[in-house]
């Protein structure tokens, strides 16, 4: 029995010694810089891939390495790349491009095992295996960040994989990975000069039109003018009216296709676009392995909306018989649109409804983007290698830049489609600029800090160029910060001008910046940190001036010289009460500010009170001063073009300016509801008449003034209910007209 026991003993020595002699031979050495790198967990190879824990190596070569438990992911970052891989998925992203990779990153004893070589290489750097001795060298290489132009998803799988990796920006799950997340707002585009009258396309009549950001590049309404006919959308359909100031009537009425809204309306020459938002749902199919979960399936399952958007262009020759000339169904929600002389082009966005897909079916059902023209009865849909993406910022939306050639109607739209999104757009004459918020969550912060998170914000900028219809060269361009609305951008001297605010004005972290990028948005100049604790609530372009009015308890006015676009200058200030959040240029040395007055409230805080007009004299750049002021009502005293510039009639050719008001008295008593007209010169302004529809005391919505034209000697009015014409120069009402 001894004998046996020493024979088995002896064999357990033998394979002991055997084993540690073949680990000591197999065991994998990595050198950085012919510096040997130390492991706690040993790498191994899987399928021809040495594999390591990455911490280790990649800090001694200057990358920083993240772990996110909550996304499963890992995330490495040197100066110039970012890699991210998320546990068990052979896709990667690689400086915002998709890759693949033969093995999947994954966690072992507590550590995140990746592919050395693929992610050695994409950071830069030489990677040599010797295979004599088991060991992998890496040279250290100065790295430079990689040019990131446009690329193309491809596969279904590579768009999945892109959606993967953007969910942490927002608040859906995808595939059982719970996500931050970040809410995109509001807004639009920027502006150079004051708005000149021009004359109407079918007679050349003195008449006022929307009042736009870019002289010759029109921006949708919901009323038209040509000088003679005035085309507005009403709830009964798109009406005509012949504008004749003693005997109005409705030529025609163009009805409105079925469960569609009527958005907005353009006139080019002969031709009438029509936008329309049109929506339909259908009912969620119920997974029969949530049978037994649901609660009460009385309420299950839910609907299912989807948007598109209706284009329909109408030949006007004949006033009385508009003829359909053209009819599109894009995908998505209509988000703006320009005319540029014989050009139409507008921008739409398709949310992916990914919570619901993943409801719905255990394998994702991503719709791949498509639009119809009506008229020849024709879907034409893109596959995934003609969806295209900037590496920079991905969303969970579709982006489509659309160009239509309005002088020939055989044409078809010319259409990009991005994995992206946007939510302002501003445009040129040569090109349209798309800007989105991109909300960057600090992994790094304390865990105490978890539920107060301060994202890290950036806007994202796209530029497309545009040419008679069609849809060009596309860059990218990224600077700190957000904007406020369209007004925040410009573009000037093959230059792009922007506005941000950067951190949290309740936190008193926040900053205010103007930054100047060239042709292919790449960074020229900058100016940062003025108004420190406040926010930008209202910015205007005009030559090489940026005035930017900041707000918090006093309203500082910024002016800014970028003639050298390489060092922008703050050359004056100026601080008041109240605030604007709509800068108008008079002429090159006068601005009008609307916005609000205020005062400090028994608290110490800032209460708003009634809707104040500033004129600014900024003859010397650097001391503007308020030349005159007026505050109209009380608090909650309300114009719709505090936010939307449209809603201001503005001629100083005429001497002119109207906009509708509904102006509060004390205890927020609705004193008065209509519009103000004024006279206006270069440096002063005065109260000529007020206009009302309200025909008794009972408020009424029909009643609210939204537009005021002029057409030659008569002001218009429209409110939902009727049209009111007035002489300018006698100030008379000459009429009243129905328009339901």
């Amino acid at each position: 029995m001894k004998k046996i026991y020493k024979i088995i003993l002896l064999s357990l020595i033998l394979i002991l010694i055997f084993t540690v002699t073949a680990f000591a031979q197999d065991t994998i050495k990595v050198y950085v810089d012919n510096e040997i790198v130390d492991f706690d967990v040993p790498p191994f190879i899987e399928q021809g891939r040495t594999l390591i824990p990455l911490r280790g190596v990649f800090e001694k070569l200057g990358a920083k390495v993240d772990w996110n438990k909550n996304l499963l992911e890992v995330v490495i970052k040197d100066e110039n790349n970012e890699i991210e891989m998320i546990l068990g998925k052979n896709k990667v992203m690689v400086n915002g491009i998709i890759k693949d990779i033969d093995v999947p990153t994954r966690m072992i004893n507590s550590r995140t095992f990746a592919p050395l070589r693929f992610v050695a290489e994409n950071l830069g750097h030489t990677v040599r295996w010797d295979q004599a001795t088991n060991s992998v060298y890496i040279t250290k290489n100065k790295t430079f960040p990689a040019e990131k132009g446009i690329s193309v998803v491809g596969t279904r799988e590579n768009l999945i994989a892109l959606l993967e990796y953007n969910s942490k920006l927002y608040n859906y799950i995808w595939m059982g990975r719970n996500t931050l997340a970040g809410d995109v707002v509001e807004a639009e585009a920027p502006a150079a000069q004051a708005p000149r009258a021009d004359s109407g396309p079918g007679t050349g009549m003195d008449k006022s039109d929307t009042n736009v950001q870019v002289e010759g590049v029109q921006e949708g309404d919901i009323i038209k003018n040509d000088g003679r006919y005035i085309y507005i959308n009403t709830n009964k359909g798109l009406k005509i009216i012949d504008s004749n100031p003693k005997a109005p009537k409705i030529v025609t009425t163009i009805p409105v296709p079925e469960n569609t809204y009527i958005s907005e309306i353009f006139i080019s020459g002969k031709k009438l676009i029509v936008i329309g938002q049109n929506s339909y749902f259908y009912i969620m199919d119920k997974p029969a392995s949530l049978e037994a979960e649901l609660v009460d399936p009385a309420i299950m399952p839910p609907r299912y909306y989807e948007d598109r958007t209706n284009v329909l262009i109408y030949d006007i020759q004949n006033i009385e018989k508009p003829l359909l000339e053209r009819e599109y169904l894009f995908d998505g929600n209509y988000l703006s649109g320009r005319v540029i002389d014989d050009s139409f082009y507008l921008i739409n966005n398709r949310y992916l409804n990914l919570g619901y897909r993943y409801y719905e079916k255990s394998e994702i059902d991503i719709p791949l983007p498509y639009y119809t023209d009506v008229l020849k009865n024709e879907r034409n849909e893109f596959g995934y290698d003609e969806i295209k993406y900037f590496p920079n910022y991905i969303d969970t939306r579709y982006m489509y830049i659309i160009g239509i050639d309005l002088a020939d109607k055989s044409s078809k739209p010319d259409v990009d489609v991005f994995l992206g999104g946007t939510d302002t757009i501003y445009v040129s004459k040569k090109n349209l600029y798309a800007a989105v918020t991109d909300y960057s969550y600090d992994y790094t912060i304390r865990q105490s800090e978890e539920f107060s998170p301060e994202y890290v914000t950036s806007t994202v900028i796209y530029k497309f160029e545009l040419n008679d219809g069609k849809i060009g060269k596309a860059v990218q361009g990224q600077v700190p910060g957000t904007i406020i609305n369209q007004f925040s951008m410009d573009e000037h001297d093959n230059t792009f001008r922007i506005a941000t605010t950067t951190g949290d004005m309740w936190r008193d972290t926040s900053k205010n910046n103007v930054y100047i990028l060239d042709e292919n948005l790449k960074p020229l100049g900058k100016l940062e940190g003025l108004a420190q604790g406040e926010r930008i609530y209202s910015t205007r372009f005009a030559g090489d001036r940026v005035y930017m009015v900041t707000f918090r308890q006093v309203d500082p006015l910024f002016v800014i010289d970028t003639s050298n676009p390489r060092a922008p200058e703050l050359k004056g200030m100026l601080k008041i009460p109240g605030y604007s959040t709509y800068l108008h240029m008079v002429d090159e040395d006068h601005i009008l500010g609307f916005g609000y007055d205020t005062e400090e409230s028994q608290w110490g805080g800032t209460v708003t009170g009634g809707l104040k007009i500033s004129m600014f004299d900024v003859s010397n750049v650097n001391k503007p001063k308020e030349t005159f002021t007026e505050v109209i009502g009380k608090s909650g005293t309300y114009s719709e073009l505090l936010y939307n510039h449209k809603a201001l009639m503005f001629s100083l050719d005429k001497g002119l300016m109207a906009f509708p008001i509904s102006r509060t008295a004390e205890n927020y008593k609705s004193d008065f509801n209509g519009a103000y007209v004024y006279d206006v010169s270069f440096d002063s302004i005065r109260l000529r008449t007020t206009i009302t529809h309200k025909d008794s005391e009972l408020e009424s919505y029909g009643d609210n003034i939204k537009r005021i034209i002029y057409i030659g000697d008569y002001l218009y009015t429209f409110s939902e209910n009727k049209m009111q014409i007035h002489s300018i120069s006698t100030r008379d009402k000459v009429n009243e007209f129905l328009i339901k």
